[in-house]
């Protein structure tokens, strides 16, 4: 089989997947009782994807996209998705989640434009948009979603020109080439609640575009989730299906291992409304990335809150900052998210999010 090119991967994936890049994701429960909770679930599936891991034996997964955070409320919190009350995104990160109402966007990317003011196709370049939307079903509750991240590509190249010599020599002079790639993800997930558990599942279709190469694989999501006292806790498998072939190469999905916990609601603290988000992901090649945040909330006026976040992710080494920023408003039906993280994302320190319920 062909290899594929490494410089068809662009340079953010690439440090991502060599362990150079960023990973956000974070650890879960204030309380001993999650942690021992999430702790155990981590042992118990940690020797089988070792050994998934072994027999594959691959330099990196992809597509990018699998390791992309797509909650602007998640971004804020170092990573960690908020468990608790109407979680954003849930069909993304955790499908037992899902709850079934409102509409959720986020958006984040980098651009770099040339003297006229045009958009350059530079690899630097970068946009990723998710957008998810849910309702009830069959006495559960249902979630479909749609993630895209396009970006450019440095593709290397042999250029031939002839010398003009007459003799028909021609000199070989490298260059390169910068066009696009796209991934996409599609996605539907359904939960209930089951014997005292949420239980839910997520089915994704996935798509890479790049070079004119096109590769499409589907995938499966599941996972459970239990409230204890006031934390919301949920254990979530990842990206579980076959390998997408692009360029005559086996790529493995990103598989995790995601265990997370978060107040169901904000906690009030003298004027203050206090809340937190935790989790701990098992990457695919064996690393442990923990991590979480806090956000504080004040509302002047009932129903008019506005919010600040701060979070703190381990980092790989070369991966950036480990902190993380966030702010947001809250009034009757709708929340706005701010997002930052120094030189982590893929896709430039800033995200922006809108949640409708």
């Amino acid at each position: 089989m062909r290899a594929l090119p490494w410089a068809t991967v662009p340079h953010r994936a690439r440090d991502f997947h060599s362990g150079r890049g960023p990973v956000l994701s974070v650890l879960s429960g204030p309380a001993p009782a999650a942690l021992a909770w999430c702790a155990l679930a981590l042992v118990s599936s940690a020797p089988l994807l070792r050994a998934q891991d072994r027999e594959r034996e691959r330099t990196w997964s992809g597509p990018p996209i699998l390791a992309l955070i797509t909650s602007t409320r998640a971004m804020g919190l170092g990573g960690a998705f908020w468990t608790g009350g109407n979680a954003d995104h849930a069909v993304f990160h955790h499908p037992a989640l899902i709850s079934g109402q409102g509409f959720d966007l986020s958006l984040a990317g980098i651009y770099t434009r040339d003297g006229d003011g045009d958009r350059d196709r530079d690899p630097d370049d970068a946009i990723h948009l998710t957008l998810s939307a849910g309702g009830t079903w069959l006495g559960g509750n249902v979630a479909v979603g749609l993630a895209v991240f396009d970006y450019g590509v440095d593709i290397d190249v042999e250029r031939e020109r002839g010398r003009g010599d007459g003799g028909g020599s021609r000199a070989v002079a490298a260059g390169a080439a910068s066009w696009g790639a796209t991934e996409f993800v599609g996605t539907v997930g359904y939960s209930r609640n089951l014997f005292g558990f949420g239980v839910g599942a997520a089915g994704k279709v996935i798509g890479w575009t790049a070079g004119g190469a096109r590769a499409r694989t589907a995938a499966v999501d599941v996972g459970v989730s239990r409230t204890l006292w006031q934390l919301r806790m949920g254990l979530t498998v990842q990206n579980l299906g076959p390998d997408l072939e692009i360029r005559g190469r086996d790529v493995p999905l990103s598989r995790r291992v995601v265990l997370g916990a978060g107040t169901q609601r904000r906690v009030p603290v003298g004027p203050l409304d206090i809340g937190g988000a935790v989790q701990v992901a098992r990457e695919y090649g064996g690393d442990i990335v923990p991590g979480g945040g806090v956000e504080v909330a004040y509302w002047p006026v009932v129903r008019r809150v506005f919010i600040a976040r701060i979070g703190v992710v381990r980092v790989l080494e070369g991966a950036g900052a480990p902190l993380t920023f966030g702010a947001g408003f809250e009034g009757d039906r709708v929340r706005l998210d701010y997002g930052y993280r120094d030189r982590g994302p893929m896709t430039g320190p800033h995200q922006i999010g809108i949640s409708i319920r």
